[in-house]
């Protein structure tokens, strides 16, 4: 461990060497994109991160100071859509000699799956400062995932083995963040609900890149004679999106447009025919696409955070989200868009709203940008650097004494 002098209040890079563990680092979500965005800052403020992933065959890369360690799968389970297969055979070939050999200063753990469950074995008697992030509500996803797989049976039948998935996997979860010395919420909303797992609790700063997603990207080609709804995320069961086939079937006043794709965009299109389906974007496309919509909407009601409603109001939309979850700490009530009840007449109320007042509409829009600006990546990493100065220091403090 370098001197504690190197860790005080002053110190605005981290001085020591980080290992950060993630089952998922090229894959497409947001979780991927703040550990990829965060691979980039510390590369150009020289900051020592390993990188551990996941991935089909194993390698080794090295950009500056920053390394990044893909371990193949030996046994893979693919469990999900999007999300990286769960390795079976758990510990991977070489992880344990690579993870134990160069005298990390902080470990970040940063998602529950066959690479952090590795890990966590292998560090289970470690004295290394240890944060574990609470990224996903997995539990409730396997409740929801459990209850739609099994649609069939009868709902009574569907909701108790449902919440039996539900209750293991919260006890994975407890095991897996006990060894941890803090564990990082992305919303305070998060943070409560993570209050069972017994461990102290801190909010994980995230930020969204302000040259990407901007109004100054809006083009007019794109835009049609009605208003235009965008909804962008994984087209799948957990993301509430029955809610825009209830409000959209019965109504052609404005235009819906969705972006991304998943394991619900075959049954989605064919409840909404009319609807403009664009499939996974990326770069300049999803920047136009965000910038010259009218308004944003996001039933979700598991989302931790809701990247794509950052985005979006930093793309200059006012957005509709629910008041379950992160994504309503992104939205200011009446000021940036809507908070409201997962319901088909408070999100039809919301709509009619943004579409018959459009001042006020364009008025919600500039707020919403002018708000993101608070919310940039160096900022955000600044503020998680200076969290893990505060574990570090107090670490050396309790292990001095």
């Amino acid at each position: 461990m370098p001197d504690n002098k190197l860790f005080g209040k002053n110190q605005l890079i981290f001085p020591g060497k980080i290992a950060l563990i993630t089952d998922t680092f090229y894959a497409i979500n947001g979780v991927s994109r703040t550990y990829q965005q965060f691979a980039d800052y510390c590369r150009k403020k020289n900051i020592h991160l390993d990188i551990f992933t996941l991935g089909e065959k194993a390698s080794q890369r090295k950009k500056g100071t920053v390394n990044i360690y893909q371990f193949a799968s030996v046994w893979p389970i693919k469990y999900y859509y999007d999300l990286p297969p769960f390795d079976a055979r758990i510990i991977s070939p070489g992880l344990k000699e690579r993870l134990l050999a160069k005298n990390y200063d902080l470990i970040h753990l940063a998602t529950p799956g066959s690479l952090g469950l590795a890990s966590r074995l292998i560090l289970n008697k470690s004295l290394v400062p240890k944060i574990g992030v609470f990224h996903t509500l997995l539990a409730d996803y396997a409740r929801d995932w459990t209850k739609f797989g099994l649609k069939k049976m009868p709902e009574k039948i569907q909701g108790s083995i449902g919440e039996i998935s539900g209750n293991l996997a919260w006890q994975i979860l407890k095991w897996f963040y006990a060894k941890c010395d803090l564990v990082l919420a992305p919303s305070h909303d998060i943070a409560e609900k993570i209050k069972v797992l017994g461990r102290p609790v801190e909010l994980f700063p995230r930020g969204v890149d302000l040259k990407i997603f901007n109004p100054s990207h809006r083009k007019k080609n794109l835009s049609g004679k009605k208003p235009i709804a965008l909804y962008v995320g994984r087209l799948s069961v957990e993301k509430n999106l029955d809610l825009l086939v209830k409000i959209w079937q019965k109504r052609n006043d404005y235009e819906l447009w969705l972006a991304g794709n998943g394991p619900y965009q075959n049954g989605l299109k064919a409840q909404l025919p009319k609807a403009k389906f664009f499939g996974y974007l990326s770069g300049k496309k999803l920047s136009e696409v965000y910038a010259s919509a009218d308004f944003f909407v996001f039933p979700s009601v598991t989302d931790t955070f809701g990247n794509a409603v950052l985005e979006a109001a930093a793309s200059g939309l006012p957005s509709i989200v629910t008041d379950c979850g992160g994504p309503k700490e992104l939205v200011k009530n009446k000021i940036t868009g809507f908070i409201i009840r997962p319901t088909a007449p408070d999100f039809s109320r919301a709509i009619n709203y943004l579409i018959k007042n459009k001042n006020e509409r364009k008025k919600m829009g500039e707020n919403a940008h002018l708000t993101a600006q608070n919310r940039n990546w160096p900022k955000a990493f600044s503020q998680l650097l200076n969290i893990y100065t505060k574990l570090c220091n107090k670490h050396q403090v309790s292990s001095s004494t």
